[in-house]
């Protein structure tokens, strides 16, 4: 209580019950605000508390709400409630931790500006019907509070004439990491996984190069003399009925008889491959029997 006796009491928009209250002046409850500390460095955690005192003849504390903003001040976990009774007289206290590590809580240069000063809104305390409705409720006021710089003026000092910051570190011991599987296995695992999927595209590579690639052909050699081939097309020719490929048969059976023992097979031949009638079946063979006697002849 001796806490809530140095706070200052908050403003009251309450009835008055002339039969009396047990937290005094007819009044049903009431709500005391404090900061502490009330003078912080920047980046420390402070405690705000607000304790609301309540006559349980007139006041269901299921029934209290609280309303309160600390911007720029974050709080750093859910606040604490703690409600203690004795008789009619009810006490339930809030307790929130706050901190600021925002720029707005920053002290800045010039030295007559290192600290800021903070009035936070003050708290609401509402009184609600059963049904939600307000039916009362007070303002309890925070007091001020002041941020100053953690930086010492002899070190502020020393800033301003050499502008040369000295770091400090506090190093502690770091507990070794802890890996659900082995790194060393993963790394292995991920090395064969990469050289099974580089053999495997560069047997896809040479799967398209065999399908792509101009195939190469080889020069076969026919048996038999360029007549007789010459003689054979020209039977093919006459057997499937092709015409024209008959007719350059003949040509080509006249130019390989170019000599002077065949001079009239190859004007036979040129008539033929000339002449607007097919010649028959026994012409074709008779002729072609000629022209290989004639060629036979030639070459012996």
């Amino acid at each position: 209580m001796a806490t809530l006796a140095t706070a200052a009491p908050a403003a009251a928009i309450l009835p008055v019950h002339q039969n009396g209250s047990s937290v005094g002046e007819g009044v049903p409850l009431k709500a005391y605000a404090t900061m502490t500390p009330t003078v912080h460095l920047f980046g420390d955690v402070i405690t705000a508390r607000l304790a609301v005192i309540a006559d349980t003849k007139w006041v269901n504390a299921q029934q209290l709400r609280v309303r309160t903003n600390f911007s720029p001040y974050v709080t750093v976990r859910k606040p604490q409630v703690l409600r203690l009774r004795s008789g009619r007289f009810l006490q339930v206290t809030y307790t929130w931790q706050l901190r600021c590590l925002a720029s707005p809580c920053v002290p800045r240069l010039p030295p007559s500006d290192k600290f800021h000063v903070f009035h936070f809104s003050p708290a609401h305390i509402d009184y609600v019907t059963p049904t939600g409705r307000r039916a009362y409720g007070i303002d309890a006021y925070w007091p001020p509070v002041e941020v100053l710089s953690q930086v010492s003026p002899g070190v502020a000092r020393f800033l301003q004439l050499t502008n040369h910051i000295s770091w400090r570190l506090r190093l502690a011991p770091v507990a070794s990491p802890t890996y659900r599987a082995s790194p060393t296995l993963l790394l292995w695992l991920a090395v064969a996984l990469a050289g099974a999927l580089g053999l495997l595209a560069v047997w896809f590579a040479g799967r398209w190069y065999l399908v792509v690639r101009p195939r190469r052909t080889t020069a076969v050699e026919l048996p038999g003399t360029p007549l007789e081939r010459a003689l054979a097309v020209l039977r093919y020719a006459h057997e499937t009925g092709d015409e024209t490929l008959q007719r350059k048969a003949f040509e080509r059976v006249a130019d390989e008889l170019g000599t002077e023992r065949a001079d009239e097979l190859s004007r036979v031949a040129k008539e033929h491959a000339w002449s607007p009638r097919t010649p028959e079946d026994e012409e074709v063979e008779e002729f072609a029997v000629q022209a290989l006697g004639a060629g036979t002849e030639d070459e012996a």
